[in-house]
């Protein structure tokens, strides 16, 4: 067939056919529940939300599935709460001094107000349409009657003070605020009196953590300190009227027990503990292992009065269960902030790894969506940069304070922990060649050139600005490309050997602003990308003995800043960027076109990353916190169908010569003529030299396995695969674990998970299993005849039963297989017993096994 890119794929070579050059989102990863503010999760009677920095997060309470993500904020979100009245209605407010109503069903906003400063604190009154606000730095209180065109009431400030808790009391019309000092503030709305109760504010001035008005009372408040001390106050006389033992790790949040009057429970952002309490006890009753992080907030669920929301410190959530001491359900660990890179694993294209404005590395399972692990780089450290080192051994990332972190990802150890710049660090790259180095750039305007072994610089190189880009050339060792904040791109190439600073061997002028991401083509290393401030994209010719303009093309299109960049890894005219105006552009740079536009992002789109092994399948991440998984075979559809129906042809998809890529480049835009489109990357020659051999030869699934995973990717394609090679009798395509966890696959056959339970039954039996030999024999074999019982062997069950000494129960069981087995196994228990043995005993056994004459 003909591809013509001009026509963008028509197998005839017409733009009737053509498919269009498309980007669909496949699926996306949710943020984790953010830490800046506390008040962040909130419960209804059906459902459970949360903020993640820009967007709200909204779950089914019946199967825990997300059902609505509102993400429409342009700053951090500081509060939400839900309509006592009405659960489709979500409050949130944020930094942007805006506070909004939003009608979830419909996803979009009701009701809005604007505030003259950040609303950091809020709560929704549960008898009338006021939602109570705590604002700014002099913790203005004010009142929204959101129903009374944007009526706002200003009640009183807490001044210096500062407000740390807002609460409206369930029944009637009183607010209490927990101040910074240690004091309460409690408002009635009827009677307009302000009461304080002193609190710690006399006293060590330790701040209010967490108060709760008592749900059975008018007046009585429980309130938490930052010292661990814990009281219940009256409102109505201000006067501590019980103290309970004070807690070695301050408690950060409380609720009361709906379904146990008097009961509550209490969390630390410490430890992943509840401690369960009588109001009448100073001591707590029970304490309720929930999990290794520690809890920043718990919300009651109206509907289930045993059950909790929590939000946790490493910001997952989850629903406890206090009656059975369980957790119901706990969602991934995602990332609570800004992605700022991402990269895949370079051997696995299921696994991605992403670093954050947390803090945080993390590894992800695409398959599952799961977080397999995590790596930290502390507080106050936030990364902008990420790599994977040859081999996925290591992992490097580097932090707003010039940090350089080095991590081993099987285990989580942190390796190097070194001070590269002396101001913020915002991109870093390992080299290609397995030479131990990594170059970083920073705001300190240098590039450095790191020993990845010790994390000692090698070589500092300055520039007149700071640094932002920095990248390895993809085939010569010692040459590097930086950008920087004056608008240029430097090509340098280092002797570390000298002793002295390079200079640049090629310097590209062009852009009007800072350069922020850079790229070098794949295939054709002579070319390279650009992505700037002045929202361009600027392709360069780096040949140092070019003639003429270097610039040769320029991109134009986002309407902000540039952020991610990537060449196509496959398709050599294809380019990928993402900006500040929370799109994704695919690009043909010879025709300097946009093909495609995404807007599914909420926010500035900073990572974006593609596969060799599956070029065709696209992660991305965002100021919105979330990843997201796209698929864009649409273009090559005609060559997977070729390489189908004559996998022997694959071959004629390949390019052959990158020059006439570079040809095309140095064409003016409008004089490129329609060229056929081949691959050129790596990913499509492994792809052909596995089923190249099929020629005249049965198709194996093997080799359509090959193809299909090359063009196109599905969440459970694999399973598929598995399934499909057990039911034609051939090997699955990855191996079965014999213990859980491992493998990109969670749906086998039956013939495979018999296999792999049979395999740990013999192990077992024969002590090498992962039970270990300080198990006893016995406890063993019986172990392993209990589980080839419930794969269905029965006989294999009766002979570990009958080595553990359980010869009466084997026997019983034995004529399930056979009356010839059953003899068998009577005779072999009649040659075990000893000469001594009662004759009474063995003589039943000698008669049913047709040995009576041994009486005799």
């Amino acid at each position: 067939f003909v591809f013509s890119r001009r026509a963008i794929g028509g197998p005839c070579g017409c733009s009737c056919c053509a498919p269009a050059m498309t980007m669909r989102q496949l699926r996306l990863i949710p943020a984790g529940v953010q830490k800046a503010y506390r008040d962040t999760i909130a419960t209804c009677g059906d459902a459970f939300a949360y903020s993640s920095t820009m967007a709200l997060h909204i779950y089914r309470l019946k199967d825990n599935s997300l059902s609505k993500m509102i993400a429409a904020h342009e700053r951090t979100i500081t509060s939400i709460c839900w309509c006592p009245e009405d659960t489709n209605l979500l409050a949130s407010c944020s930094v942007s001094k805006k506070v909004s109503i939003w009608d979830i069903k419909e996803e979009e906003e009701r009701y809005s107000t604007k505030l003259s400063d950040v609303p950091v604190l809020m709560d929704w009154a549960a008898t009338s349409n006021h939602i109570a606000m705590c604002v700014g730095e002099a913790a203005q209180i004010i009142i929204w009657h959101y129903k009374e065109s944007d009526k706002q009431d200003k009640l009183f400030s807490v001044g210096h003070n500062g407000g740390r808790v807002l609460r409206w009391h369930p029944r009637h019309g009183k607010l209490l605020v927990g101040t910074a000092d240690g004091a309460i503030v409690v408002h009635s709305m009827q009677t307009k009196k302000r009461d304080t109760i002193i609190g710690k504010s006399k006293t060590s001035k330790d701040a209010v953590t967490d108060a709760q008005w008592d749900p059975l009372s008018d007046d009585y408040i429980l309130v938490a300190f930052q010292d661990g001390s814990l009281s219940l106050f009256d409102a109505g006389s201000q006067d501590e009227i019980f103290s309970y033992d004070i807690q070695a790790q301050p408690i950060k949040s409380l609720a009361w027990a709906r379904a146990q009057p008097g009961n509550f429970v209490t969390t630390t952002d410490r430890v992943g503990l509840l401690r369960l309490w009588n109001v009448s006890q100073r001591a707590p009753l029970a304490q309720i292992k929930i999990g290794a992080s520690g809890v920043n907030c718990i919300k009651a669920i109206p509907s289930e009065p045993n059950w909790f929301m929590v939000a946790f410190k490493n910001s997952a959530v989850g629903i406890c269960d206090i009656s059975s001491r369980k957790l119901r359900f706990m969602s991934s660990p995602g990332h609570s902030e800004t992605i700022f890179d991402i990269a895949f694993h370079p051997d696995d294209p299921d696994v991605l790894a992403t670093a954050s404005y947390d803090g945080y590395v993390k590894m992800w399972r695409i398959s599952t969506g799961e977080s397999q692990s995590e790596m930290y780089a502390g507080p106050d450290q936030i990364l902008y940069g990420l790599a994977i080192g040859p081999g996925a051994k290591r992992v490097c990332a580097v932090s707003g304070t010039g940090g350089l972190f080095i991590w081993r990802p099987d285990t989580g150890s942190q390796e190097v922990r070194q001070q590269v710049h002396t101001a913020q660090c915002f991109r870093c790259e390992w080299d290609h060649w397995g030479q131990g180095r990594i170059i970083t750039g920073g705001a300190d305007a240098f590039a450095c050139i790191v020993d990845a072994k010790t994390g000692s610089v090698l070589q500092r190189i300055s520039h007149p600005q700071p640094v932002v880009g920095v990248v390895w050339h993809p085939t010569e060792a010692d040459v590097i490309a930086t950008a920087c904040n004056d608008g240029q791109v430097r090509v340098f190439k280092v002797n570390l050997q000298d002793g002295g600073e390079p200079r640049p061997t090629v310097m590209l002028i062009g852009h009007g602003a800072r350069v922020f991401n850079i790229a070098f083509h794949p295939n054709c290393p002579d070319l390279l990308a650009s992505g700037s401030d002045d929202k361009t994209i600027r392709i360069w010719s780096v040949k140092p003995s070019h003639q003429g303009a270097r610039e040769l093309r320029k991109l134009t299109g986002h309407t902000a800043f540039v952020r991610g960049l990537m060449w196509h890894t496959e398709l050599p005219y294809v380019l990928l960027s993402g900006s500040w105006d929370s799109t994704i552009r695919i690009w043909d740079v010879a025709e300097q076109k946009c093909l495609h536009v995404a807007h599914e992002h909420h926010a500035d789109v900073y990572g974006i990353a593609l596969h060799p092994q599956r070029p065709f399948f696209l992660a991305s991440s965002s100021r919105d916190t979330t990843l997201r998984f796209w698929v864009m075979e649409d273009i090559v559809r005609p060559m997977l169908l070729q390489c189908l129906v004559q996998p022997w042809r694959v071959n004629e998809i390949l390019g052959s010569d990158p020059a006439e890529i570079v040809q095309t480049l140095c064409t003016p835009p409008g004089d490129v003529t329609p060229l056929e489109v081949k691959l050129y990357g790596q990913g499509s020659r492994d792809m052909a030299t596995a089923v190249q051999h099929v020629h005249g030869q049965p198709i194996t699934l093997e080799s359509y396995r090959r193809i299909i995973s090359f063009f196109m990717y599905r969440h459970g394609i694999e399973d598929l695969w598995g399934l499909l090679a057990v039911a034609r009798g051939e090997k699955p395509p990855p191996p079965l674990p014999c213990v859980s966890g491992g493998g990109s696959r969670s749906v086998y056959h039956e013939k495979e998970l018999i296999a792999s339970h049979r395999s740990k039954a013999l192990g077992m039996a024969s002590s090498r299993g992962d039970l270990g030999i300080a198990m006893k024999q016995e406890e063993r074999l019986l172990k392993a005849a209990q589980i080839m019982l419930r794969v269905g062997d029965i006989r294999q069950y009766c002979r570990f039963t009958a080595q553990a000494g359980h010869w009466e129960r084997a026997i019983c069981i034995a004529p399930a297989v056979s009356q010839q087995f059953w003899r068998e196994l009577c005779s072999e228990y009649c040659e075990t017993l000893s000469a001594a043995t009662d004759l009474e005993e063995i003589a039943p056994f000698w008669i049913a096994t047709g040995r009576g004459s041994l009486l005799v």
